[in-house]
């Protein structure tokens, strides 16, 4: 959309003026530029890679400096901002839980008093690394908390509850067809997520096979989606033991008729280990027998996602008198 001379055209109306009487002035409207959000996600994919590396080798270098001399005020700073950032993840890939708050207010907390100890250094002039350090790490991590984790604003209306889930094709991890038709006539829990790459949503899944046998008493199925290799949702499923359904989405053909797909979603350098550049944004269903969608959780945040506890409260008190 333009505005020309205070008025709003779309489609062929601007190309009807003459050049000379244009004032053109982009106009933002959320969710209609296409090419922005991909370039952004590719910006994010690059950005996550290199401010691990940062607080990695921040720490190593701290480590080296305090084990020839006693650290000043700057130098603990830089340690105080890249601990915390640094255990998050290591805590995110031990699996202890799916989620963490939206804001993670102890590590902004944490981030607020090593920049502070950075900023007071009186050595700062004589030696300005922590300073640039400390600046980096403080706004990687903010950048890590409010824009990278944002996955923008989710209001997917064919997967909102209430509506029939559309009709998809999915493929077994041994290549055989599947059609979303053929989850009816059952209840289905059905997670999409990102891959075996990605620490929560391996321990969502850990969640889900840990109440698998509370969710079969209410009669809900479990189907795992993702468009990862079909070699990589292999060895996933050999990991469980329960009778979880694994399903690959080939060519992204169900995230695309589902508008699930997360381009440029994967971390940067992991192309080349076998799991390509695009994903599938994290999402959970429950659908009834008849195939209508009972409960949809859609997240905006790729580190907030729901207990399981819902998804049996859900199977308790939609599925037994869900409408056809």
């Amino acid at each position: 959309m333009i505005g020309v001379g205070g008025r709003y055209f779309k489609g062929r109306d601007e190309k009807k003026l003459p050049a000379s009487r244009v004032s053109v002035t982009f106009v933002y409207t959320r969710g209609r530029f296409n090419t922005t959000p991909h370039r952004m996600n590719k910006a994010k994919s690059v950005f996550i890679v290199l401010f691990l590396v940062l607080i990695n080798l921040s720490l190593l270098h701290v480590a080296t400096l305090s084990w020839h001399s006693p650290l000043g005020p700057g130098w603990i700073g830089v340690f105080v901002l890249a601990l915390p950032n640094f255990y998050l993840f290591v805590w995110m890939f031990m699996r202890r839980r799916a989620r963490t708050s939206r804001n993670l207010h102890l590590l902004m907390a944490a981030n607020l008093t090593g920049i502070a100890l950075v900023l007071t250094d009186p050595g700062m002039e004589a030696d300005p690394l922590p300073l640039i350090l400390g600046n980096l790490i403080f706004f990687g991590s903010i950048a890590y908390i409010f824009w990278y984790s944002n996955l923008g604003e989710r209001n997917n209306a064919m997967l909102n509850e209430g509506e029939k889930l559309p009709v998809f094709e999915l493929n077994t991890p041994d290549g055989e067809s599947f059609s979303s038709e053929q989850f009816k006539g059952a209840a289905w829990l059905l997670m999409f997520y990102r891959g075996n790459w990605c620490p929560l949503c391996m321990t969502q899944i850990g969640e889900v096979a840990a109440r698998y046998i509370d969710l079969d008493r209410l009669g809900v199925k479990v189907a795992l989606i993702s468009p990862q290799p079909e070699t990589k949702t292999k060895e996933l499923a050999e990991r469980f033991k329960v009778p979880m359904r694994f399903f690959v989405d080939t060519d992204f053909k169900a995230s695309k008729k589902l508008k699930l797909v997360h381009e440029n979603g994967v971390p940067f350098g992991l192309k080349w280990m076998g799991h390509g550049e695009d994903t599938v944004l994290p999402t959970v269903l429950i659908i009834n027998k008849h195939g209508r969608i009972v409960y949809s959780d859609q997240t905006s945040n790729y580190r907030v996602r729901p207990e399981p506890e819902q998804f049996l409260e859900v199977a308790r008190q939609k599925l037994g008198g869900a409408e056809s």
